[in-house]
């Protein structure tokens, strides 16, 4: 676990006639007072900095280096301290849209599980204090990567067992969640999801190069989304069912699905009056009525 120490501020005051500066032991009520930030070591080996307005602190990263944060009203300044070399490099300045007299968050965690901590700095809040975004601060042997290898990431959780990072975002009355997982040291995002309906998901899946791999909508949804499965449809028997090209009732018909077909489902149109299916023996595509679709027990668009 990492040592810290919390920087402090004093009053240097010219006392008349005296010829020299003392310590001033109590400030006056209009002078700018720093006060200690507060500072949270979790079992997990998480450090996680809590900034009042005009708050400071200083956390150790390793020896020879640390971090040093700064807040005065909504703005936070970050500074990494070369102790060896007596230097100092700003790493960031920002402005923080926050609520009124809140405290502001910075975590030191590993992210990217290559055994150095990263740094999850606090950049805004929304949906009245549900979604706290974060940036994300490479961790180097000598501080942090200038560059955020992530923005606005909300309610950021990681998973070292799985060895992926959970957001979640409040959207009206459902949840977005994303999952990332690391690539050559960096993470990338791999998968989202928005509700479907009624105990479904629609799900994208990315490749680390950003370009989608595969969606669906699922109706399970195991604890690690490499295993999950898209929602399985037996049509019903009596008559064959005409694909669409586009989702919409003037599109003209590009091939149709003998009944008793079984079908994966893949997306939903806007106004979820079609989707987007797939023959699970042929792979025809196509978009195809939401209300030919029966549905299993207790799910529904």
């Amino acid at each position: 676990m990492f040592a810290y120490t919390v920087r402090s501020a004093a009053v240097l005051l010219i006392v008349a006639g005296a010829g020299q500066a003392c310590l001033a032991a109590e400030p006056a009520a209009s002078e700018h007072v720093i006060r200690q930030a507060r500072i949270l070591e979790l079992p997990s080996g998480e450090t996680r900095i809590h900034m009042e307005q005009d708050s400071a602190g200083e956390m150790a990263l390793g020896a020879d280096f640390s971090l040093s944060l700064e807040r005065k009203g909504d703005r936070v300044v970050g500074f990494v301290q070369n102790l060896k070399a007596d230097r100092t490099d700003q790493l960031f300045d920002l402005e923080v849209v926050t609520l009124p007299h809140r405290t502001i968050e910075a975590r030191l965690t590993d992210v990217n599980f290559d055994g150095i901590r990263d740094l999850l700095m606090e950049t805004q809040i929304g949906y009245g204090g549900v979604n706290v975004f974060f940036d994300l601060y490479l961790g180097t042997d000598t501080g942090f990567e200038p560059q955020t290898a992530g923005r606005d990431l909300s309610n950021p959780e990681i998973d070292p067992d799985q060895k992926q990072i959970t957001t979640m975002q409040r959207s009206g009355p459902v949840w977005r969640r994303s999952v990332y997982l690391i690539a050559d040291g960096r993470p990338y995002h791999y998968m989202s999801t928005t509700a479907a309906g009624d105990g479904m998901e629609y799900a994208r899946f990315l490749t680390h190069d950003g370009k989608l791999d595969q969606e669906m909508i699922t109706d399970a949804l195991p604890e690690d989304p490499k295993d999950w499965e898209p929602l399985r449809i037996d049509l019903p028997e009596g008559a064959p069912f005409p694909l669409r090209g586009e989702p919409a009732d003037d599109s003209v018909t590009s091939d149709a699905l003998p009944d008793g077909s079984t079908i994966v489902v893949r997306r939903l149109s806007e106004d979820r009056k079609y989707a987007l299916v797939e023959h699970t023996k042929s792979h025809v595509t196509g978009w195809l009525k939401t209300e030919w679709l029966p549905m299993p027990e207790g799910i529904r668009f």
